[in-house]
């Protein structure tokens, strides 16, 4: 599907004198080896004056063509790095010097010599601007306790910052877009800081990133070029103009095939693109009028797996320091008999939660598999000694791979003082894994961008351009997607610290680093379809026309309007999948789903049909004393197990063959308190039904494996949305241009109508299989509605020319002021109870001055702002809650799971399973056996007792309505909790499966996205922003600013959310206990741990900066041009990048018992420099050449930049600053 589509008109104060001179760019520049002295103070975007080109030289045209009052081409600032009109202001063409909202505009000669091609190379430069990456300046991860860069990858040119506040909205030709953009058909950008609801009334609070796409010229040319870099990068590109019809009809052709390498081996971003452009300018109305209409179409497609910008997770520090290189065997070992359970707390193996297929590969540089074998027991075939189903084997111990905990997990768990403020750590020691040259997925993931776009405009001006018209329809169709391998917590390098596989088989890899995870999560897919048609109109009323030229007419000038109409309507439609899955025969086998022995296949989405990969990257560790200099390997093979697995899984049915007598005595050994590690020092009495030797036991057979890439992917869809959001928009503007143009006022207003509709995939009741044939369904799906008015108004009060002409250098001061708004309402979002949030707001206020002099050969810009957001989407990981956001609904649900099946235990209903509800059993002896129902005294146990008031508590207070689990597709009624029986509140009652899973998949039925917090922040500061040509043949820029950005408040349906549920768990329903009997798996516990611990988290931000925010920043950029001597036609130029210390954490204070804002820790500053050279001749009369060399990051190399630190000051997460690196390009115009 695709994106927005090039259209080339926009509104701008028509001036029928307004004329332009086309300009024949003869490059003359130079190779050399000069250096560069940046001696001035300079800046790249919006500038308000337009100096002269350029050091190279010029000729001029003989054409002079007048300016449509829809259009800003490229090539009219050519040469510069100073522009002199945008359509960002009012939608037509105006005077930067006469737009008072806070726009910067990338010129093509800027562009050309940074060697900037995409939002990753540019946003670094611009003002008050921010860019991810390993060539950015932050990470957008900063923030949350746990990290995820997926998204990231995905979309890197979404991953922006403006002000500190947000993400800008993308727009091609001013109209939204997901194409990401490129330089081969790019002439200039224009950046929007904050909102201007004269562009758009609905969109990004924080401002918006538009590319102008090449038109279609009168004039014959042709370029192609050729660039490579340090990391073996190979980009050609080639544009082609040809005129059919001279000054009527042109052609443009522009093609692209950028394969993008990078110091991470196995990385790489392979764009191609072609670019088709015509313009078509018939004299249909004669003299004062032109018609001109525009078209343009752009396919393009991406291949890529993009570079990580974060390091690992560091899961091997721990197993040498606080873990003590620990080692134990799961099938013994239990951790709470040795004061361990801080260690593994909520903790897996990548995600082996359950008796899922586990394949091990020995060897990371191949995809053979060495095994693959059940994760953990399914007992669901046991018997009791009468020979009646009991769903256990009590001779199996509880059995389950131990997996060290990540550092925001350990502290929490083990109740470190501000525990639930350290953050995970990442790797920061390239001699253990080098992070900086090995990506560790390897070829393992990977992400996809294609689209085609289309634009038609037609436009038509009367009067010499004081009145027009123009009619645009856009079109676009855009499709991405990507495969994780690693993700969220399991991007994480970690130990196999047990000494014995399941079954009792020792472990080969005991010792050795691995990485792990399941297919399930990271592999999504997005179709995004945007139709849009607009109409502008404007005109110029010139009172003199009217009454004459005197004093009233000069006084009142002349006024600009312009009015719009829009439709916008996009369809998006989202896939999520399960790469790996068990065909159904494994689940059945394993008797996963089975309830009274009937062995049903598992859903999809569940334990018994996922494969969990676990790669060994490393040698055995057990005899180092750290992990310094073991240089580890990434994942460099292609692991895809083959299409049939030979699987070892355990039958858990009875073998009646063996004759043996269930009820028979048996004894057998298991560990309890006071043992040591690996040995066992309990003797259990039992019976025959209970040793594992009369089962079928460890099997094997052949397993087929559905493979999302071997067309099995209409059988692995997991869930999968359709939303339709239309916007209908109309607005008018008015520029006025009064005292002689010495006052220029403008005012906009505009509404906007937007629509949001959304539905889910189906999924078949049994397998849980969602069907991508679906569509929404209008008469039974709600509609979402919203509207608002927003407007904007400021002015521009320039010096009179006769006062600027007495002051030296023609200095002049012009005075601005701004206010606008605007709200954003792009996809609905949900609250954690599935209401959807109010559409996200921005106002903003920018003041100040612009000073030129030096005969307009210097512009100093200079901006105060203030920027409000309201309601926006909070940045961090999953709505704050990092991996625990499930918790949300999971603790609820299981809950209430849990205290349906322990009523039934205790009124004797649910034997076999007393290892999660008999909590006096427990107490008593750990063995269920003698304390149970029945036995004296049971029904006045004090545990039971409590127990009971826990149960009673929940069912009958439970706080929410039937609305909360509605809002997820959990099939629980609380309405049916304080029946008579309450069981059936859960129609599909199942007591060997309590981890009821949504049908949503923590999706919201609302708005088919997950839950997301909300939260008002705040930017204030001043920006700076200076351009100069002191010389015809140099070119400087500067920009500075200063923010102060911050939170100031979250979201008060989670603050409500978040008081009611931990009020309630304080009282007895807390008592409850999740995965076994032991007090410490208290529902309370689980909650304060995973949900309220990153809540605290949160709150404490209020009031803090915003993250990875730097004080201050700085970026000077320059260009000289020699046109004169021996190093004529050679160019030199380069850029200073400079950022402040940037707020990385915050002391924890133990009276307050929260971060203290008052001291806070600093990272580093950040500077670079960035030089480039060149040199241009003819090498023929029509054959123009240019070579030019870009040195990013002189003299640095590859390193880390710390992106948030512990509450402690010690390490937190760290950030990839890529080093020194080269461009070459050579260029061949004709």
């Amino acid at each position: 599907m695709a994106s927005s589509g090039g259209y080339y008109s926009h509104l701008s104060s028509p001036n029928p004198n307004m004329t332009m001179k086309r300009l024949t760019v003869r490059s003359r520049a130079v190779i050399g080896t000069t250096v560069l002295c940046l001696a001035s103070v300079l800046r790249l975007d919006a500038q308000t004056t337009a100096p002269a080109p350029t050091g190279q030289n010029t000729e001029e045209s003989e054409e002079t063509l007048v300016l449509s009052p829809f259009v800003v081409d490229a090539s009219e600032d050519a040469d510069g790095y100073a522009a002199k009109s945008t359509l960002a202001g009012t939608r037509v063409r105006t005077e930067l010097r006469d737009v008072a909202s806070a726009i910067s505009v990338v010129t093509q000669q800027f562009l050309q010599d940074t060697g900037a091609r995409k939002s990753e190379d540019l946003l670094v430069y611009t003002t008050n601007t921010e860019v991810g990456g390993i060539r950015g300046n932050f990470s957008g991860a900063g923030g949350g306790a746990t990290y995820n860069e997926a998204g990231n990858l995905l979309r890197p040119s979404n991953n922006t910052r403006v002000r500190g506040l947000d993400s800008a909205d993308n727009t091609r030709d001013y109209f939204l877009t997901e194409i990401p953009w490129d330089g081969y058909n790019v002439g200039r950008v224009d950046l929007q800081r904050g909102p201007n609801s004269i562009l758009f009334g609905v969109g990004s609070p924080a401002g918006i990133i538009n590319t102008s796409l090449n038109t279609a010229a009168f004039k014959n040319s042709n370029k192609v070029e050729n660039r490579i870099d340090k990391w073996g990068s190979l980009r050609n590109t080639a544009d082609f103009n040809y005129v059919v019809l001279k000054n009527e009809l042109a052609v443009r052709l522009s093609l692209l095939d950028d394969k993008a390498k990078y110091e991470q081996d196995h990385a790489y971003n392979h764009d191609r693109r072609v670019f088709g452009a015509l313009r078509y300018s018939p004299k249909i109305f004669g003299e004062g009028s032109e018609t001109t209409i525009r078209a343009n179409y752009e396919q393009g497609n991406v291949h890529a797996n993009r570079p990580r910008s974060l390091p690992p997770i560091d899961g091997l520090t721990p197993w040498f320091t606080y873990a003590n290189k620990l080692l134990l065997n799961p099938n013994i070992d239990n951790a709470t008999n040795f004061g361990l359970q801080a260690l593994f707390n909520e903790s897996f193996i990548g995600r082996q939660y359950g008796p899922t297929l586990a394949i091990h590969y020995d060897n990371p540089a191949t995809g053979n598999a060495s095994r693959a074998i059940q994760a953990e027991y399914t007992t669901v075939g046991g018997i009791n000694s009468t020979g009646a189903l009991d769903n256990s084997i009590n001779g199996i111990p509880f059995f389950r791979y131990f997996a060290l905990n990540t550092n925001n997990a350990y502290k929490r768990a083990s109740g470190a003082v501000g525990g639930s403020y350290y953050v995970n750590i990442s790797m920061d020691d390239p001699s253990v894994f080098n992070f900086y040259e090995k990506l560790i997925d390897g070829p393992n993931k990977r992400e996809w961008q294609s689209w085609d776009a289309g634009n038609l405009s037609v436009a038509q001006t009367f009067f010499d351009n004081q009145l027009g018209m123009e009619l645009v329809y856009d079109y676009q169709r855009y499709d991405d997607g990507q495969v994780g391998f690693l993700g969220g917590d399991q991007y994480v390098i970690g130990v196999d610290i047990n000494t014995h596989l399941i079954g009792g088989g020792a472990n080969p890899n005991v010792g050795r680093p691995f990485v792990s995870n399941n297919s399930q999560y990271g592999n999504t897919s997005t179709f995004i379809d945007r139709d849009s048609i607009r109409f502008t109109t404007t005109g110029e009323v010139r009172t003199d026309k009217f009454f004459g030229k005197n004093f009233l007419t000069n006084f009142l000038g002349r006024h600009v309007f312009t009015g719009l109409v829009s439709k916008d309507t996009k369809r998006t439609e989202t896939r999520g999948w399960t790469q790996l899955a068990t065909e159904p025969l494994y689940s059945q086998l394993i008797n996963q789903n089975g309830q009274n022995g009937i062995p049903n296949p598992s859903p999809i989405i569940d334990n018994g049909r996922q494969i969990n990969f676990i790669t060994y990257i490393g040698p055995d560790l057990r005899g180092r004393s750290n992990a310094t200099g073991l240089d580890l390997s990434a994942v460099t093979g292609f692991q895809q197990p083959p299409d049939v697995v030979n699987a070892r899984y355990f039958d858990s049915r009875w073998n009646a063959s063996l004759g043996v007598n269930p009820a028979d005595p048996y004894t057998f050994m298991s560990q309890g308190p006071g043992a040591t590690k690996g040995q066992n020092n309990v003797v259990n009495t039992s019976t025959q039904s209970e040793n594992p030797a009369n089962y079928y036991g460890w099997s094997y057979r052949n397993i087929r494996v559905m493979n999302a890439d071997k067309g099995d992917l209409d059988q692995l869809y997991s869930d999968g949305t359709k939303s339709k959001n239309v916007i209908k928009s109309k607005g008018i503007t008015w520029q006025g241009y009064m005292l002689d143009g010495l006052f220029v006022p403008v005012f906009g207003w505009r509404r906007d109508e937007v629509s949001n509709i959304s539905t889910s995939a189906p999924k078949d009741p049994i397998s849980s299989i969602a069907s991508m044939d679906y569509m929404i369904d209008q008469a039974v799906t709600p509609t979402n509605t919203a509207a608002g008015e927003s407007k904007s108004w400021g002015g521009v009060l320039h010096m009179p020319k006769s006062w600027s002409e007495k002051l030296p250098g023609n200095t002049s001061i012009s005075l601005f002021y701004n206010r606008s708004s605007n709200f954003k309402a792009d996809a609905p979002r949900g609250d954690v109870f599935g209401n959807i949030i109010a559409n996200p707001a921005g106002q903003t206020k920018d003041y100040g001055f612009v000073l030129t002099t030096l005969n307009d050969k210097l512009s100093l810009k200079v901006n105060w702002y203030e920027t409000k957001l309201s309601n926006a989407t909070l940045s961090a990981d999953s709505a704050g809650f990092s991996g625990s956001l499930y918790y949300i609904w999971a603790v609820p649900a299981w809950e209430a799971t849990f205290a349906l099946a322990n009523r039934e235990g205790l009124a004797g209903r649910n034997d076999g399973r007393q290892w999660y509800w008999n909590y006096a059993g427990r107490a008593a002896d750990g063995e269920y056996g003698s304390v149970q129902p029945g036995t004296p005294g049971y029904d006045t146990n004090p545990e039971v007792v409590k127990q009971k008031a826990a149960i009673n508590d929940f069912l009958q207070n439970f706080p929410f309505g039937p609305e909360f689990f509605d809002a997820y597709g959990i099939d629980i009624d609380v309405t049916k909790f304080k029946s008579a029986n309450p069981l059936t509140a859960w129609p599909g009652y199942n007591p060997d499966n309590l981890a009821i899973q949504p049908a949503y998949q923590g999706r919201l039925k609302s708005t088919g996205a997950g839950p997301v917090a909300s939260v008002d922040t705040a930017s204030e500061g001043i920006e700076f922003e200076l351009t100069a040509k002191p010389l015809k043949n140099w070119n400087l820029t500067l920009n500075a600013s200063k923010t102060t950005a911050s939170r100031i408040a979250l979201s008060p349906t989670i603050v409500s959310f978040m008081d009611t549920y931990t009020k309630f768990l304080a009282g007895p329903a807390g008592d409850l206990r999740l995965w076994g009997t032991d007090p410490n798996n208290s529902f309370r516990n689980y909650w304060r741990d995973n949900i309220v611990a990153p809540y605290k988290v949160l709150r404490a931000q209020e009031g803090s900066s915003a993250p990875e925010i730097a004080p201050w920043r700085f970026n000077l950029i320059s260009t000289y041009s020699f046109d004169e001597g021996r190093l004529k036609g050679g160019y030199i130029g380069g850029a200073y990048r400079w950022e402040d210390k940037r707020i990385i954490g915050y002391q924890y204070s133990t009276t307050a018992g929260t971060l203290d804002i008052s001291k806070p820790y600093y990272g580093p500053t950040d500077k670079h420099f960035d030089l480039w050279f060149g040199y241009s001749r003819k090498l023929t009369e029509k054959i123009n050449w240019r070579g030019q060399v870009n040195v990013r990051n002189v003299g640095e190399s590859t390193g880390l930049v710390p992106v948030s630190v512990q509450p402690d000051g010690t390490r937190g997460l760290s950030r990839i600053s890529e080093g020194m690196s080269w461009q070459l390009s050579n260029t061949f115009e004709f």
